[in-house]
């Protein structure tokens, strides 16, 4: 989620889509098998098929916020640097992956563990695409892809889902605090099969707060690509992007 901070093929890490109600575009994507094949929402749909239309339409109607999460490991990592100025810098990088092919709407939703204490002047993560010296912003069905903080859904659905069983890690004790970056997208069967790209996020916070632990689930990022239509009894498909070693700038 290639060697790119946040990459988006991070958003390919769930369910590509276009812009819906206004919002900003995204996308996601299914397991890397090499081949596009039947995607992980194709399986759940063709399962829930036999219920008929009405069926689907009574789930989505009840509401609800799913209260578990089908993780899944992603090839790439989170690094969180610690700069000489005594800011911080975070990275994102996912192995290109192919997208969902389901004609739906989905809230893409990325979970980022980040000082108790963080403080940014950005409460958007814009993506963008080519090299880091020559790059520009990662367009999705005509429009740029920018994930923005979402407190509400930061009230509403991570006391449900931060230390459950097949949630998210809990984070007590670690100084560290799920913040949730979302953005609402349709699928566009006209942006490919592949998506990637590459995105950066800065912060301060205290100079003794400790730095991530690579390979604790507490540290990894979550790429979280839910569809509200299908009811919260449908845990949704979500990419686990684990922590790598971090270091200093200038050590």
């Amino acid at each position: 989620m290639i060697a790119r901070s946040f990459s988006l093929a991070l958003l390919s890490a769930a369910a590509v889509a276009t812009t819906a109600s206004g919002f900003d575009g995204g996308s996601s994507a299914a397991p890397d098998d090499g081949e596009v094949g039947v995607t992980y929402y194709e399986e759940v749909l063709a399962a829930r098929r036999p219920a008929g239309d009405s069926a689907r339409a009574s789930d989505a109607a009840s509401g609800g916020l799913p209260t578990a999460l089908h993780v899944v490991p992603a090839a790439g990592g989170v690094e969180y640097r610690r700069l000489r100025s005594g800011r911080w810098k975070l990275t994102l990088e996912v192995a290109e992956r192919p997208h969902e092919r389901v004609d739906a709407v989905y809230d893409l939703v990325l979970a980022l563990a980040l000082p108790a204490d963080f403080r940014s002047e950005a409460w958007r993560i814009p993506v963008r695409e080519g090299r880091r010296r020559a790059s520009a912003p990662a367009l999705y069905a005509g429009e740029r892809v920018t994930l923005k903080r979402n407190r509400a859904l930061e009230a509403s659905w991570l006391p449900l889902l931060a230390g459950a069983r097949d949630g998210l890690p809990d984070l007590a004790g670690s100084a560290y605090v799920w913040t949730l970056w979302d953005t609402i997208v349709r699928y566009d069967a006209g942006a490919g099969r592949r998506l990637e790209g590459f995105a950066r996020f800065a912060y301060e916070t205290d100079r003794r707060t400790p730095v991530p632990r690579p390979g604790d689930a507490r540290s990894a990022a979550y790429l979280i690509s839910w569809m509200p239509s299908l009811g919260a009894a449908v845990a949704p498909y979500t990419l686990r992007i684990d922590a790598v070693a971090s270091r200093e700038e200038g050590r």
